[in-house]
Protein backbone atom coordinates (compact mmCIF):
# COMPACT_ATOMS: atom_id res chain seq x y z
CA UNK A 1 0.00 0.00 0.00
CA UNK A 2 1.18 3.51 -0.82
CA UNK A 3 0.26 6.50 1.35
CA UNK A 4 0.55 9.97 -0.16
CA UNK A 5 1.12 12.94 2.14
CA UNK A 6 -0.12 16.19 0.60
CA UNK A 7 1.14 19.51 1.98
CA UNK A 8 0.24 22.92 0.57
CA UNK A 9 2.79 25.50 1.68
CA UNK A 10 3.29 29.24 1.63
CA UNK A 11 6.40 30.84 3.16
CA UNK A 12 6.77 28.59 6.22
CA UNK A 13 9.92 26.67 5.35
CA UNK A 14 11.08 25.91 8.91
CA UNK A 15 7.69 24.55 9.89
CA UNK A 16 7.53 22.60 6.63
CA UNK A 17 10.89 20.95 7.30
CA UNK A 18 9.65 19.80 10.72
CA UNK A 19 6.48 18.48 9.14
CA UNK A 20 8.37 16.44 6.56
CA UNK A 21 10.85 15.21 9.18
CA UNK A 22 7.94 13.81 11.25
CA UNK A 23 6.67 11.90 8.21
CA UNK A 24 10.15 10.52 7.53
CA UNK A 25 10.46 9.29 11.13
CA UNK A 26 7.08 7.56 10.93
CA UNK A 27 8.10 5.91 7.66
CA UNK A 28 11.34 4.52 9.10
CA UNK A 29 9.40 2.83 11.93
CA UNK A 30 6.78 1.19 9.71
CA UNK A 31 6.99 -1.93 7.58
CA UNK A 32 4.97 -2.81 4.48
CA UNK A 33 3.88 0.78 3.79
CA UNK A 34 5.39 2.92 1.07
CA UNK A 35 4.95 6.67 1.07
CA UNK A 36 5.36 9.73 -1.08
CA UNK A 37 5.34 13.34 0.08
CA UNK A 38 3.92 15.94 -2.29
CA UNK A 39 4.61 19.57 -1.39
CA UNK A 40 2.95 22.30 -3.42
CA UNK A 41 4.35 25.81 -3.07
CA UNK A 42 1.67 28.37 -3.89
CA UNK A 43 2.21 31.75 -5.47
CA UNK A 44 5.62 30.52 -6.65
CA UNK A 45 7.91 32.74 -8.71
CA UNK A 46 10.52 30.09 -9.40
CA UNK A 47 11.42 26.46 -8.80
CA UNK A 48 11.61 26.11 -5.03
CA UNK A 49 12.62 23.11 -2.90
CA UNK A 50 13.82 22.63 0.68
CA UNK A 51 16.39 20.33 2.22
CA UNK A 52 15.09 17.08 3.71
CA UNK A 53 16.71 14.07 5.35
CA UNK A 54 15.34 11.66 2.72
CA UNK A 55 14.95 13.61 -0.53
CA UNK A 56 13.89 10.47 -2.41
CA UNK A 57 10.55 10.56 -0.56
CA UNK A 58 9.58 14.14 -1.40
CA UNK A 59 8.33 15.75 -4.59
CA UNK A 60 8.15 19.54 -4.80
CA UNK A 61 5.83 21.45 -7.10
CA UNK A 62 5.52 25.16 -7.73
CA UNK A 63 2.29 26.74 -8.92
CA UNK A 64 1.57 30.38 -9.71
CA UNK A 65 -1.92 30.29 -8.23
CA UNK A 66 -2.64 30.95 -4.57
CA UNK A 67 -5.23 28.88 -2.74
CA UNK A 68 -5.17 25.88 -0.40
CA UNK A 69 -7.80 23.92 -2.32
CA UNK A 70 -6.13 24.70 -5.66
CA UNK A 71 -2.82 23.37 -4.31
CA UNK A 72 -4.40 20.25 -2.86
CA UNK A 73 -6.26 19.48 -6.06
CA UNK A 74 -3.02 19.88 -8.00
CA UNK A 75 -1.28 17.37 -5.71
CA UNK A 76 -4.17 14.90 -5.81
CA UNK A 77 -3.81 14.68 -9.59
CA UNK A 78 -0.08 13.97 -9.19
CA UNK A 79 -0.44 11.43 -6.37
CA UNK A 80 -0.15 7.65 -6.72
CA UNK A 81 -1.18 6.67 -3.19
CA UNK A 82 -4.21 4.56 -2.37
CA UNK A 83 -4.84 6.82 0.62
CA UNK A 84 -4.07 10.54 0.85
CA UNK A 85 -3.13 12.30 4.09
CA UNK A 86 -3.72 16.06 4.12
CA UNK A 87 -1.47 18.13 6.39
CA UNK A 88 -0.92 21.82 7.02
CA UNK A 89 2.71 22.87 6.61
CA UNK A 90 2.93 23.75 10.33
CA UNK A 91 1.52 20.37 11.41
CA UNK A 92 3.25 17.06 12.13
CA UNK A 93 2.42 13.41 12.87
CA UNK A 94 3.27 11.01 15.67
CA UNK A 95 5.91 8.35 15.01
CA UNK A 96 3.39 5.48 15.03
CA UNK A 97 1.04 7.27 12.61
CA UNK A 98 1.56 4.96 9.63
CA UNK A 99 1.31 1.84 11.75
CA UNK A 100 -1.98 3.01 13.27
CA UNK A 101 -3.43 4.15 9.95
CA UNK A 102 -2.53 0.97 8.05
CA UNK A 103 -3.93 -1.19 10.86
CA UNK A 104 -7.28 0.59 10.90
CA UNK A 105 -7.50 0.61 7.11
CA UNK A 106 -7.22 -3.19 7.15
CA UNK A 107 -9.67 -3.57 10.05
CA UNK A 108 -12.34 -1.01 9.15
CA UNK A 109 -11.79 -0.47 5.44
CA UNK A 110 -13.39 3.00 5.50
CA UNK A 111 -12.58 5.55 2.83
CA UNK A 112 -12.29 8.58 5.12
CA UNK A 113 -10.57 9.00 8.48
CA UNK A 114 -9.67 11.81 10.82
CA UNK A 115 -7.47 11.81 13.88
CA UNK A 116 -6.83 13.52 17.18
CA UNK A 117 -4.98 16.86 17.08
CA UNK A 118 -2.67 17.83 19.93
CA UNK A 119 -0.72 21.04 20.47
CA UNK A 120 2.86 19.75 20.90
CA UNK A 121 4.03 22.87 22.74
CA UNK A 122 1.20 23.26 25.24
CA UNK A 123 0.53 19.49 25.32
CA UNK A 124 -3.21 20.06 25.12
CA UNK A 125 -6.00 19.14 22.74
CA UNK A 126 -6.38 21.43 19.73
CA UNK A 127 -10.08 21.74 20.52
CA UNK A 128 -12.49 20.24 23.03
CA UNK A 129 -13.78 17.49 20.72
CA UNK A 130 -10.35 15.82 20.63
CA UNK A 131 -10.62 14.86 24.29
CA UNK A 132 -12.89 12.12 22.94
CA UNK A 133 -11.07 8.77 23.19
CA UNK A 134 -13.72 6.70 21.38
CA UNK A 135 -13.22 5.42 17.86
CA UNK A 136 -16.48 6.11 16.02
CA UNK A 137 -18.25 6.87 12.78
CA UNK A 138 -19.10 10.56 12.74
CA UNK A 139 -22.54 12.04 12.17
CA UNK A 140 -23.23 15.44 10.63
CA UNK A 141 -23.23 17.22 13.98
CA UNK A 142 -19.66 16.01 14.56
CA UNK A 143 -18.13 17.69 11.50
CA UNK A 144 -15.66 19.62 13.69
CA UNK A 145 -13.66 16.41 14.24
CA UNK A 146 -12.77 16.48 10.54
CA UNK A 147 -10.10 19.20 10.52
CA UNK A 148 -8.12 20.48 7.56
CA UNK A 149 -4.77 19.52 9.05
CA UNK A 150 -5.82 16.05 10.13
CA UNK A 151 -7.76 13.97 7.67
CA UNK A 152 -7.24 11.03 5.34
CA UNK A 153 -9.15 10.19 2.18
CA UNK A 154 -9.00 7.19 -0.11
CA UNK A 155 -8.01 8.29 -3.61
CA UNK A 156 -10.96 6.49 -5.17
CA UNK A 157 -13.50 8.37 -3.01
CA UNK A 158 -12.27 11.68 -4.39
CA UNK A 159 -13.10 10.37 -7.85
CA UNK A 160 -16.62 9.78 -6.53
CA UNK A 161 -17.32 13.01 -4.61
CA UNK A 162 -15.06 15.34 -6.57
CA UNK A 163 -12.07 17.50 -5.73
CA UNK A 164 -11.92 20.23 -3.11
CA UNK A 165 -14.25 23.12 -3.88
CA UNK A 166 -11.83 25.86 -4.87
CA UNK A 167 -14.25 28.51 -3.62
CA UNK A 168 -13.28 27.39 -0.09
CA UNK A 169 -9.97 27.33 1.76
CA UNK A 170 -7.21 29.81 2.53
CA UNK A 171 -6.69 32.13 -0.41
CA UNK A 172 -10.18 31.52 -1.85
CA UNK A 173 -13.42 33.52 -1.92
CA UNK A 174 -14.43 31.81 1.32
CA UNK A 175 -11.08 31.52 3.17
CA UNK A 176 -11.67 28.33 5.15
CA UNK A 177 -14.03 25.37 5.74
CA UNK A 178 -12.81 23.42 2.68
CA UNK A 179 -12.44 20.26 4.77
CA UNK A 180 -15.94 20.60 6.25
CA UNK A 181 -17.34 20.89 2.75
CA UNK A 182 -15.59 17.61 1.88
CA UNK A 183 -16.94 16.02 5.07
CA UNK A 184 -20.55 16.85 4.21
CA UNK A 185 -20.08 15.69 0.62
CA UNK A 186 -18.88 12.36 1.98
CA UNK A 187 -21.96 12.13 4.17
CA UNK A 188 -24.26 12.97 1.25
CA UNK A 189 -22.79 10.01 -0.61
CA UNK A 190 -23.45 7.73 2.35
CA UNK A 191 -19.76 7.26 3.14
CA UNK A 192 -18.53 6.44 6.62
CA UNK A 193 -16.13 8.99 8.15
CA UNK A 194 -14.23 7.44 11.05
CA UNK A 195 -12.60 9.28 13.94
CA UNK A 196 -9.46 7.48 15.16
CA UNK A 197 -8.22 8.87 18.51
CA UNK A 198 -5.03 6.77 18.17
CA UNK A 199 -4.15 8.58 14.95
CA UNK A 200 -2.23 11.55 16.34
CA UNK A 201 -1.57 14.79 14.50
CA UNK A 202 0.32 17.71 16.02
CA UNK A 203 -0.69 21.29 15.34
CA UNK A 204 -0.07 24.44 17.41
CA UNK A 205 -2.93 26.44 18.87
CA UNK A 206 -2.79 30.19 19.13
CA UNK A 207 -4.02 31.96 22.28
CA UNK A 208 -4.35 35.24 20.40
CA UNK A 209 -5.79 35.57 16.89
CA UNK A 210 -6.82 38.56 14.83
CA UNK A 211 -10.34 39.86 14.34
CA UNK A 212 -9.92 39.51 10.59
CA UNK A 213 -8.79 35.88 10.73
CA UNK A 214 -11.75 34.92 12.92
CA UNK A 215 -14.16 36.86 10.71
CA UNK A 216 -12.82 35.23 7.54
CA UNK A 217 -13.04 31.71 8.91
CA UNK A 218 -16.56 32.27 10.26
CA UNK A 219 -17.53 33.80 6.93
CA UNK A 220 -16.39 30.59 5.21
CA UNK A 221 -18.21 28.36 7.72
CA UNK A 222 -21.45 30.30 7.28
CA UNK A 223 -21.22 30.01 3.50
CA UNK A 224 -20.25 26.32 3.64
CA UNK A 225 -23.20 25.38 5.88
CA UNK A 226 -25.57 27.37 3.68
CA UNK A 227 -24.25 25.55 0.62
CA UNK A 228 -25.07 22.24 2.31
CA UNK A 229 -28.64 23.40 2.97
CA UNK A 230 -29.15 23.86 -0.76
CA UNK A 231 -27.48 20.59 -1.77
CA UNK A 232 -28.47 18.31 1.13
CA UNK A 233 -32.03 19.47 1.74
CA UNK A 234 -33.00 16.15 3.34
CA UNK A 235 -30.96 17.24 6.36
CA UNK A 236 -31.86 20.93 6.17
CA UNK A 237 -32.81 21.05 9.85
CA UNK A 238 -29.29 19.95 10.88
CA UNK A 239 -27.60 22.78 9.00
CA UNK A 240 -30.14 25.30 10.28
CA UNK A 241 -29.55 24.07 13.82
CA UNK A 242 -25.74 24.34 13.52
CA UNK A 243 -25.94 27.86 12.05
CA UNK A 244 -28.46 28.94 14.70
CA UNK A 245 -26.26 27.53 17.46
CA UNK A 246 -23.19 29.41 16.21
CA UNK A 247 -25.13 32.67 15.84
CA UNK A 248 -26.88 32.36 19.21
CA UNK A 249 -23.74 31.49 21.17
CA UNK A 250 -21.61 34.17 19.55
CA UNK A 251 -24.37 36.73 20.08
CA UNK A 252 -24.55 35.90 23.80
CA UNK A 253 -20.78 36.04 24.09
CA UNK A 254 -20.73 39.37 22.28
CA UNK A 255 -23.19 40.77 24.80
CA UNK A 256 -21.02 39.39 27.57
CA UNK A 257 -17.98 41.22 26.21
CA UNK A 258 -19.98 44.46 26.31
CA UNK A 259 -21.13 44.14 29.91
CA UNK A 260 -18.67 41.71 31.55
CA UNK A 261 -15.53 41.87 29.40
CA UNK A 262 -13.05 40.95 32.13
CA UNK A 263 -14.73 37.59 32.75
CA UNK A 264 -14.06 36.37 29.18
CA UNK A 265 -11.34 38.76 28.00
CA UNK A 266 -8.76 36.00 27.48
CA UNK A 267 -11.17 33.84 25.49
CA UNK A 268 -12.29 36.79 23.42
CA UNK A 269 -8.69 37.48 22.38
CA UNK A 270 -8.68 34.04 20.77
CA UNK A 271 -12.26 33.68 19.50
CA UNK A 272 -13.37 37.29 18.83
CA UNK A 273 -17.05 36.54 19.32
CA UNK A 274 -18.36 39.59 17.49
CA UNK A 275 -16.26 38.66 14.45
CA UNK A 276 -17.66 35.11 14.58
CA UNK A 277 -21.20 36.47 14.70
CA UNK A 278 -20.78 38.97 11.87
CA UNK A 279 -18.68 36.63 9.71
CA UNK A 280 -21.17 33.76 9.99
CA UNK A 281 -24.14 35.97 9.10
CA UNK A 282 -22.33 37.50 6.13
CA UNK A 283 -21.30 34.05 4.90
CA UNK A 284 -24.92 32.86 5.03
CA UNK A 285 -26.16 35.97 3.24
CA UNK A 286 -23.50 35.96 0.51
CA UNK A 287 -23.93 32.25 -0.21
CA UNK A 288 -27.71 32.58 -0.50
CA UNK A 289 -27.21 35.53 -2.82
CA UNK A 290 -24.70 33.57 -4.92
CA UNK A 291 -26.96 30.51 -5.13
CA UNK A 292 -29.90 32.63 -6.24
CA UNK A 293 -27.82 34.24 -8.99
CA UNK A 294 -26.74 30.79 -10.24
CA UNK A 295 -30.31 29.48 -10.27
CA UNK A 296 -31.59 32.59 -12.06
CA UNK A 297 -29.01 33.37 -14.77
Amino acid sequence: MIISFIIASLDRDKELQKCIASIERAYKLTKDVDIEILVVFQDAKGSKTIETNHPELSNFYNIKERGLSIARNFAIKKSIGEYLVFLDDDAAIKEDFLEVLSRYISIIGAKAFCGKIIDPIKNQFYSKCFSDSNCKSLNRFEFRYFMGSAHVLKNSIIEKIGFYDENFGAGAKYPGAEESDMFFRLKRQGEKVVYLPELIFYHPTYSVTSDLKRFNYSYAVGAMLTKQMFLDSKYLFIYLFIISEIVFKSFLRTLQTVFFLKSIETKNLRFHYRSVLMGTLKGVYDCIKSMRIRSNP
